[in-house]
């Protein structure tokens, strides 16, 4: 693993568990004040996964540390590991009640499969560890699937992205199968398909997101091939929020969508 992230992230576990340790918390306890699994302690507490700030502030105040741990993070953690791992959006995806997803490259995050988030990750030659992004990825997709209300997901992806070869025809197949499946099964999920022949294809520059909150702000995420930003800009939303409904208006209806990516699914099967 490049850089000090590993040291970083391990060093901040060893100081949560001796909190813990400390005021005689178990991990199964703690597990159940900040609502997660007592899994996911032991992974904090191994350097595995960074807490979110919601968890680190609740941390501080329970072990009594005056806001250490959340320094900690700040100072060491922060700029020692990726966005996805570490990084003010997925906190936004956990606050937002809709997300408005854009793709011209590969599956939306929160829709991929294990083997093809690995896939992506692994091509992607980032300077981390593999293993522990598709971790971090699987930890965001359990937003779309949480108790308390989770967000409203329309996704719109360009026709091009069912036929990209991203880690072979099983794990396309496998792919485009779970995206049937969510598409068919929870009527949160909208995904549609802008098909290759649509002039609205002229304005497919980049991937984006953009996340209504609930007192109505909307905050997006720009991805590129070295970084994401989160962009506060009202203007600058106004304009993707404007380049979503154009590529929506152009897109396949659900159930159209939903045959193309049958389709695309059986292509990659023979």
């Amino acid at each position: 693993m490049a850089g000090n992230g590993g040291t970083s992230r391990a060093f901040l576990g060893r100081e949560l568990r001796r909190a813990r340790e400390a005021k005689g918390i178990s991990r199964a306890s703690l597990a159940k004040a900040c609502y997660v699994s007592e899994s996911l302690v032991k992974l904090w507490e191994t350097g595995r996964r960074v807490p979110i700030s919601e968890h680190l502030h609740q941390m501080d105040e329970m072990f009594g540390m005056n806001g250490i741990l959340v320094r900690i993070r700040d100072d060491l953690v922060k700029a020692a590991v990726p966005l996805e791992w570490f990084g003010r959006w997925p906190e936004v995806e956990n606050q937002a009640t809709s997300l408005w997803w854009f793709e011209l490259a590969v599956i939306p995050g929160l829709l991929q499969t294990e083997d093809y988030m690995r896939a992506v990750l692994r091509a992607g030659d980032h300077q981390a560890d593999v293993e522990e992004m598709v971790s971090a990825r699987l930890e965001r997709q359990r937003v779309l699937t949480k108790e308390d209300d989770p967000p409203m997901l329309s996704s719109i992806i360009s026709e091009s992205v069912l036929r990209h070869n991203v880690g072979g025809a099983k794990t396309m197949a496998d792919q485009l199968a779970g995206l049937v499946e969510m598409a068919e099964g929870d009527n949160k999920i909208v995904i549609q398909i802008v098909p290759d022949r649509a002039p609205v294809c002229a304005g497919f520059l980049g991937g984006f997101i953009i996340a209504t909150l609930d007192n109505g702000v909307d905050v997006a995420y720009l991805d590129n091939q070295l970084a994401g930003d989160v962009i506060e800009d009202v203007e600058s939303v106004r304009r993707l929020r404007h380049m979503f409904d154009s590529f929506r208006a152009e897109a396949l209806p659900r159930m159209e969508s939903i045959s193309l990516i049958m389709k695309e699914m059986e292509r990659w099967k023979h």
